[in-house]
Formats: structure tokens, sequence, C-alpha cells
């Protein structure tokens, strides 16, 4: 356990050095451990009477614009944004944008334990 240091007035702060505050972490176990994936495309309200007059074809609105960024999230939480594309006859996600990876792997290594 670490001890906590107590900050006295006036004393410089020592800089944040990612590579030795995340040195204790070992990422070789969580290289094979299966996570939830899932990517937010839209999302809309409907009333009991419109879910029961849906039919094959029928269209819902997400009311979000085409083209817009999706979030995408792993095990409930935000890992980044990116765009609906279609890769070899399928729908997929290109991820533009990663936040804050080291908080990402931070939670899936304690979600492990």
């Amino acid at each position: 356990m670490a001890k906590k240091r107590k900050h006295s007035y006036g004393e410089k702060d020592t800089p944040f050095n990612e590579d030795q505050e995340l040195s204790w972490m070992n990422y070789s176990g969580l290289l094979d451990m299966e996570v939830e994936f899932v990517s937010d495309l839209g999302e809309t309200e409907l009333t009991i009477a419109e879910i029961l007059q849906l039919d094959k074809g029928s269209i819902i609105d997400l009311k979000k614009p085409a083209g817009e960024s999706v979030e995408s999230y792993v095990n409930g939480r935000i890992l980044g944004k990116g765009e609906v594309m279609v890769y070899e006859k399928n729908l997929a996600i290109r991820i533009n944008e990663v936040l804050d990876s080291s908080a990402v792997l931070y939670h899936l290594s304690k979600e492990r334990l």
C-alpha cells in the first residue's frame, strides 16, 4: 500500500509520468479477456402502439443525422467515437477517436480482479 504524501504549501508537484504511474499494471493477462463492445447508433422513443405497427421493412428514425459520429463502449465504459461504414458487405465501425486509452485499460484491469 502506497503512503500518501502530505502536500506542503508552496511545494511544487512532481510532474505526472504515465509510464511510471501505470508500471504496476501487467497487461499480458488482459490480452485474451473477452469484453462486450457496444456502439450506439442512436435512440428513439416509441409507444407500444407504434411498436405493434412495425412490420418487415419499417423504418425507425433514430434521431441522429447521417454521417454523425457514433459512440463505442467497452464493458459499459466509453471507448471512443467512430463512423459507420460498410466492410465486406457488413456494417462496421471505424474508430476515429479513442478517449483516454490509459483509463480504459485501467478500468478493464480493475474488472479482472
